[in-house]
C-alpha cells in the first residue's frame, strides 16, 4: 500500500509516540428491562488507547461490548463516565450546527457487522465515497482523485467502484464500508464484529487489510468481538468483558497466553484449535459459569 491519508491523499506513516488518542474513563449504562428493574450493559468500563494503537474488546453476546463501543461513537448516551480524543471530551449531548456534528464525525467512525447499515443501495461504491468526501469539505475536483485512492486502499477495482451494495459480495461490501468510515480521516475507528458474518478465508483478508491501513494511515482501532482468535492478529491490548464489567485486561498476548479470569479460559478453550476438545471446552464453561 502506499500510504494514502483519505482527505489529503498521500502521507507518511505518523510517528506512534504512545501519546493516547482515546481515554474512556468509568463508562457505565443501564437499560430498564420491561417487567421492572434495570439491565446493566456497562459499569465502569475504562481503558487508553494510543495514538496507532489497536485494543480489542472482547465478551460473549450480552457481555456490552456493543454497548461500550456505540457510547464511543455517540450512538449511545453513557449514564456515567467519559469519553475523551486527542484530549477533548465528547459531550454527551448531540452538537448543535452541521460544522460541530462533521467534526464530531471525523474523531471517531464506526464500522458495523452488517455494512447495509452504513451503505446507501442507491448509490454506487464510487459515489458513496465521493458523496462522504464532499459532506466533510473535499473540493469536487479533488473528491473524484480521493474516492478513487480509497477503493485503491481497500482494494476494490474498478467493476467494484461502479456496483451498488447488492452487487458486491460480503467481504467487498465490508471493504467499502471500511473506506467510507475513512473518508473523512477519523482518528480512530470502531469495528463491531465487523468480520463475524464472513467466512474465514474472508475474515483473513479483512484482518491483513484493516492490519495494513492501520500501518499506512495511523488510525488507532477499536476492534469489538467474539472472537479471541481474531483479537490475536489485530491487537496490541484486549479488554475482556463480561456482565458489563471488566473481567481482564492488558497485552493482547499476555492475556491470551496466560488468562488469569476463568472466563477468559473458558473463551480460550471454546477456541476450535488441532486437537481441540469439546468436552474440554465445555468443563471450562461449566467451571467458569457459563451457559448455553
Amino acid at each position: 500500500m502506499t500510504g494514502i491519508h483519505p482527505l489529503h491523499g498521500p502521507s507518511r506513516r505518523p510517528a506512534y509516540d504512545g501519546t493516547p488518542v482515546l481515554v474512556a474513563e468509568g463508562l457505565a449504562k443501564t437499560y430498564p428491562l420491561p417487567g421492572g428493574g434495570r439491565h446493566r450493559a456497562a459499569d465502569g468500563i475504562s481503558f487508553t488507547l494510543p495514538r496507532g494503537g489497536s485494543i480489542g474488546v472482547v465478551g460473549e453476546s450480552g457481555s456490552g461490548k456493543t454497548t461500550v463501543a456505540r457510547m464511543l461513537v455517540g450512538l449511545v448516551r453513557p449514564d456515567a463516565g467519559t469519553v475523551t480524543v486527542d484530549g477533548h471530551a465528547r459531550t454527551p449531548r448531540t452538537p448543535r450546527g452541521r460544522a460541530a456534528r462533521l467534526a464530531r464525525a471525523r474523531d471517531i467512525q464506526m464500522v458495523f457487522q452488517d455494512p447495509y447499515v452504513s451503505l446507501d443501495p442507491r448509490l454506487t461504491a464510487r459515489q458513496c465515497l465521493h458523496t462522504a468526501l464532499r459532506l466533510h469539505g473535499a473540493a469536487p475536483q479533488h473528491a473524484e482523485q480521493r474516492a478513487t485512492e480509497l477503493l485503491g486502499l481497500v482494494g476494490l477495482g474498478t467493476r467494484e467502484a461502479g456496483a451498488r451494495p447488492h452487487g458486491l459480495s460480503g467481504g467487498q461490501r465490508q471493504r467499502l464500508a471500511i473506506a467510507r468510515a475513512l473518508a473523512v480521516g477519523p482518528k480512530v475507528l470502531v469495528l463491531d464484529e465487523a468480520v463475524a458474518a464472513l467466512d474465514v478465508s474472508i475474515q483473513a483478508q479483512i484482518l491483513q487489510l484493516l492490519a495494513e491501513i492501520r500501518h499506512d494511515t495511523g488510525v488507532s482501532l477499536v476492534f469489538v468481538s467474539h472472537d479471541l482468535a481474531v483479537v490475536r492478529h489485530l491487537t496490541d491490548e484486549t479488554l475482556v468483558m463480561r456482565h458489563g464489567r471488566t473481567v481482564e485486561q492488558g497485552p493482547t498476548e499476555q492475556v491470551l497466553a496466560d488468562p488469569t479470569a476463568p472466563y477468559t479460559r473458558a473463551l480460550l478453550a471454546a477456541v476450535p484449535h488441532p486437537g481441540w476438545d469439546p468436552a474440554t471446552a465445555t468443563a471450562a464453561a461449566a467451571m467458569a459459569g457459563l451457559t448455553a
